[in-house]
């Protein structure tokens, strides 16, 4: 018998019985709902939004890929062959080492950091076409292209990351 297969043995060996009595207030969606008061509503209103963002996306890991998605951009404006495309390969870098790196699923903060890296790239990089003429057509395919890269890029390193740890049978 392999490890593997004496692993879902001791797996499916476990007791699931749940005891209703300890899980506490009813919830919806992994979110509390509380009685609606009239003073209290809107902030209810607040905590419900608040609470099913904040499981989309964290402060910490939005930040993190944005701090990877500006670095990554700024070690591939070093290299003089990739001068017209450092952005976008310094966003999908960024990216896959993110998704080498986590174990969690993180596209959202993948996407948003990708589209805030590419879009303040192209401001500071058409400086004056931004002032001076409609650079919106500009910055929204810099902000779609960013989102896209660096969401294809925490795919692929999550790919690896999964591929480099998966059982050999």
């Amino acid at each position: 018998m392999s490890e593997r297969e004496s692993q879902i043995e001791r797996e499916s060996a476990v007791d699931t019985d749940f005891d209703d009595s300890v899980a506490g207030p009813e919830t919806e969606f992994g979110v509390e709902t509380a009685p609606a008061e009239s003073s209290g509503e809107q902030s209810s209103d607040a905590g419900v939004v608040r609470s099913r963002l904040g499981s989309i996306a964290t402060t910490r890991s939005l930040g993190t890929a944005l701090a990877l998605s500006v670095v990554g951009v700024i070690a591939f404006s070093f290299v003089p062959i990739l001068s017209i495309a450092n952005g976008v390969l310094g966003i999908a870098a960024a990216g896959f080492a993110y998704g080498l790196g986590s174990d969690h699923r993180r596209y959202v903060e993948l996407a948003l950091a990708g589209a805030v890296t590419g879009g303040g790239t192209t401001l500071l990089g058409n400086l004056a076409v931004a002032a001076f003429a409609s650079g919106t057509t500009l910055l929204g395919i810099a902000l779609l292209v960013g989102a896209i890269t660096g969401t294809v890029g925490h795919y692929f390193g999550r790919d690896l990351r999964a591929g480099l740890t998966a059982d050999l049978d």
